[in-house]
């Protein structure tokens, strides 16, 4: 009995789309969770107004302080950096300290995100991103 060419052109089809799906979503999943790291400075004078946080529906969560920096890695490359710290004591709050002017992060950036941040010493931050920091 002779296989129907039919089947294999759909089983290649299934195959290809699998495997298509596979490398679209590991693309997906790099760039928007897998991080780089980046440093940064919370500028004197940098603006520290709270402001209202929304959820994607539109409902009103929370508060707090929207941060949008200059960063470099440490070959001195810049990127902007995007991220809300939630005011203490709201439901959104994940108890971080909000950074405070003159503080120095550590910022893990992907393609689209922050995905993670902390305030880090002076010392730890790069020579090459330190320099681009203070110019």
């Amino acid at each position: 009995m002779k296989k129907k060419p039919v089947f294999w052109i759909v089983l290649a089809a299934v195959a290809v789309a699998i495997v298509a799906a596979g490398v679209w979503g590991k693309q997906y999943y790099d760039a928007r969770y897998v991080g780089a790291d980046y440093y940064a400075q919370v500028p004197q004078g940098y603006d520290m107004t709270s402001r209202v946080v929304k959820s994607m529906s539109g409902e009103v969560v929370g508060a707090g302080i929207d941060y949008n920096l200059t960063a470099y890695n440490a070959q001195g490359e810049a990127k902007t950096v995007k991220f809300t710290v939630a005011d203490p004591g709201t439901s959104i709050s994940r108890g971080e300290e909000q950074p405070q002017p003159g503080t120095y992060l550590w910022v893990s950036a992907s393609k689209q995100i922050v995905v993670r941040w902390k305030a880090t010493e002076e010392s730890k931050v790069p020579a090459k991103a330190l320099e681009m920091i203070k110019r």
